[in-house]
């Protein structure tokens, strides 16, 4: 194993073998050594951005991502800044469903079971290997729920427990659906269609790949083809575009105006506007000016 780190030696599997499920709350974490698995993870990113590698592909996670980690599979992760994340993991067995899964180690197995009955066939990415968003809240909720009858061991919590776990797998279950659907679209013309809302935003087509669990080598090169242009001239494209708008319509300054098309920085934008107008934004307003007033 190297340096690698394999939960069965360490104390987690004693308490993880009797009560199938475990939660931990981690905070102001700054990294997590690689390590393999023998039971599921779920890990859900309540604070922070997280480099993470998972079996050697790496992805961005931000708050509200979460995975689940196989059997087997190996990973490790890392504060991109100094602040580092919060994170919140389940670990648990699949025998916490239902008895008869024990032994098994597996997720698809587990997904494909009578209580989920979800068709593992139509897939074509292992869910493990998938990162999730939550969107409005919901898994998170779960988790808590779940921790609170951990915490408080009242009557019936395991049954509960037990409830909460399945509620979140067939909630995840669904968003994979969603995924599919949403590959029936172009690629392409969902990227142009997002560049389109969010330009003034800060963009990488990495944390897009990430959300839309696609490899960034992938919809890279899906992304050149289709458009002929890469992602990152795409943006820079729009960007101009909008700003020449911005110059000619409004008396908003040069700073305000890189600002307002996703330039954090004015002396990269001017330069970037000249190399694509071949005047810079107040050589381009002034002729506009001009163009106008001679017009009249």
């Amino acid at each position: 194993m190297g340096k690698d780190i394999f939960y069965t030696w360490n104390s987690l599997l004693p308490a993880l073998k009797r009560d199938k499920i475990l939660l931990e709350s981690h905070i102001d974490q700054k990294s997590v050594p690689m390590h393999n698995h023998a039971f599921l993870e779920l890990t859900y990113i309540q604070q922070g951005t997280v480099e993470h590698i998972l079996d050697g592909q790496k992805t961005v996670l931000r708050k509200g991502d979460y995975f689940i980690v196989d059997y087997g599979s190996r990973h490790c992760y890392r504060a991109i800044d100094d602040k580092g994340f919060n994170n919140l993991d389940c670990l648990f067995l699949p025998e916490l469903l239902d008895p008869v899964l024990k032994g098994t180690e597996s997720l698809r197995v587990l997904l494909e079971h009578y209580l989920l009955h979800f068709n593992m066939q139509v897939l074509h990415q292992n869910p493990a290997h998938m990162i999730f968003h939550d969107d409005n809240g919901k898994i998170r909720k779960l988790l808590e729920q779940i921790q609170y009858e951990i915490e408080k061991c009242e009557a019936g919590y395991a049954e509960m427990v037990r409830c909460y776990l399945i509620e979140i797998l067939i909630f995840t279950m669904r968003r994979l659906d969603d995924a599919k659907a949403a590959a029936n679209q172009k690629i392409s013309d969902f990227l142009i269609a997002y560049v389109a809302e969010h330009y003034m935003e800060e963009l990488t087509l990495q944390s897009l790949a990430a959300h839309l669990n696609y490899s960034l080598p992938y919809i890279s090169k899906k992304f050149k083809e289709d458009v002929g242009l890469s992602f990152v001239r795409y943006l820079q494209n729009y960007r101009i575009m909008q700003s020449c708008r911005l110059l000619i319509s409004s008396r908003r300054s040069v700073l305000e105006i890189a600002e307002a098309v996703g330039y954090r920085d004015v002396k990269f934008f001017s330069e970037l506007f000249k190399r694509s107008t071949g005047a810079s934004p107040s050589e381009f307003r002034r002729k506009h000016i001009n163009d106008k007033l001679q017009n009249v």
